[in-house]
């Protein structure tokens, strides 16, 4: 009974005690909004998207510089003399052309091209000339013996510049030590 009394006890007690928390409450009026707090430190780097759609075609480029021009010549030959030449015509390769083109000449002989100045197996060394004029030429004379050089055909490349530049230095005042210097890239 006594277990009763104090349950029913505690009860009360808990009611009267806890009904003033229960009834007092938040009023349903808001205040007024802070003043906005300072920015946060910068947060981690995320996981990179997936990849984005193929993008259109871009426009065709400039053309390149590709005007070499190629001319094959059939069988030649070459007594095995020093001085012994042959003269080839550079059909449609004024003086103009020639003067700002590189030229290459290659002689062919059995499965192998030789690039003449230079050795050309058994036959002895071959140097080019280059003439140009209205209608520009190339010799290509023997220099040393060797044998009779009877060549299948000889092939010519003319590349012409597409950018001409002066290689030399402009003038030194030799009589300024500075300009001097620095033409030459001396030290201090």
């Amino acid at each position: 009974m006594k277990t009763i009394k104090f349950t029913s006890f505690l009860i009360i007690v808990v009611l009267l005690v806890g009904s003033p928390i229960t009834f007092q409450s938040c009023s349903p009026e808001k205040g007024e909004v802070g003043a906005q707090g300072p920015a946060g430190p910068a947060g981690a780097q995320g996981p990179a998207g997936p990849a984005g759609a193929q993008g259109p075609a871009g426009a065709a480029g400039q053309n390149g510089n590709a005007n070499v021009i190629q001319i094959t010549y059939g069988a030649k030959t070459w007594a095995n003399t020093v001085g012994a030449i042959v003269t080839l015509s550079l059909t449609g390769v004024n003086a103009d052309v020639a003067g700002k083109s590189a030229y290459f000449t290659f002689i062919r002989d059995g499965n192998l091209w030789y690039s003449v100045p230079g050795e050309i197996s058994t036959y002895g060394e071959f140097r080019t000339y280059l003439t140009p004029a209205a209608t520009s030429t190339v010799s290509i004379r023997r220099v040393s013996t060797g044998t009779i050089l009877n060549a299948e055909s000889v092939r010519i490349l003319i590349i012409p510049a597409n950018d001409l530049r002066n290689g030399r230095l402009s003038a030194v005042d030799f009589t300024n030590y500075e300009a001097v210097k620095k033409a030459y890239g001396l030290p201090d």
